[in-house]
């Protein structure tokens, strides 16, 4: 007999689901109070959720701010009810070794070094260098072979090198 199949799927959905409702709420208080959403993660452990969520602004984000956000937030979805049983929220910053993905992502890593992640006719590989700007979509980076330009449509991911 094979059980787990449909209710996982069902309870994946049903995550994903709260997940867009979560975020109705969230995302509007941040970027009010001047953070983006960099991304969020909902997890369920027996009856209990955990609702983990990453901001970031130009400045970065301290601890104090998050325990800010955090209050905010908590407030917000226990207003909402879009949680119906106990959770645990988390705020805190994605952390230094995130990937990269959009315009603003590499825009404030102006001046730091990196790999990225490129695709080219279906082929990856990866460009090293510092990242000297970002103008209309694509990507200045000054590496061992000079400067680069790449269009970010074709970039999979950055990451800092540490």
């Amino acid at each position: 007999m094979v059980t787990g199949g449909r209710s996982e799927k069902k309870q994946q959905v049903m995550l994903r689901d709260m997940k867009t409702e979560i975020e109705k709420v969230v995302e509007p208080i941040l970027v009010q109070e001047g953070f983006d959403l960099v991304d969020m993660k909902l997890s369920r452990f027996k009856k209990n959720y955990r609702l983990q969520i990453f901001a970031d602004s130009d400045h970065g984000i301290t601890i104090d701010e998050c325990a800010f956000l955090s209050r905010l937030v908590g407030t917000a979805l226990d207003t909402s009810d879009v949680i119906q049983s106990r959770y645990i929220l988390e705020i805190s910053s994605p952390g230094l070794d995130r990937p990269l993905h959009s315009d603003r992502d590499f825009k404030r890593k102006i001046g730091e070094a990196m790999a990225v992640d490129v695709i080219e006719d279906g082929r990856e590989r990866t460009v090293k260098g510092t990242l000297t700007g970002v103008e209309n979509d694509v990507l200045i980076l000054n590496g061992e072979d000079g400067e680069e330009k790449i269009v970010l449509s074709r970039v999979r991911q950055g990451k800092i090198i540490l």
